[in-house]
């Protein structure tokens, strides 16, 4: 039986573009994930923006924000 631990060591021997692809293969397998914000909702935050309702923030801020660091 593979071991998850085999198969994380092993990925990280891939290059950046197999890891990617690797990740691209296991998200398309996934069926319960979102798919994304529909038409409605994009036209709503656009209108938030443009009205001033809610400043944008860079994506610097947003990986800070959600805890990712920029590589």
């Amino acid at each position: 039986m593979v071991q998850l631990a085999d198969i994380q060591k092993q990925a990280k021997e891939l290059s950046e573009e197999d890891r990617k692809g690797l990740v691209a293969y296991l998200l398309h397998g996934m069926s319960d994930l979102p798919s994304g914000p529909d038409d409605e909702e994009v036209e709503k935050r656009e209108a938030e923006m443009d009205s001033g309702t809610v400043v944008p923030i860079g994506h610097a801020e947003f990986l800070a924000q959600v805890g990712r660091i920029r590589r």
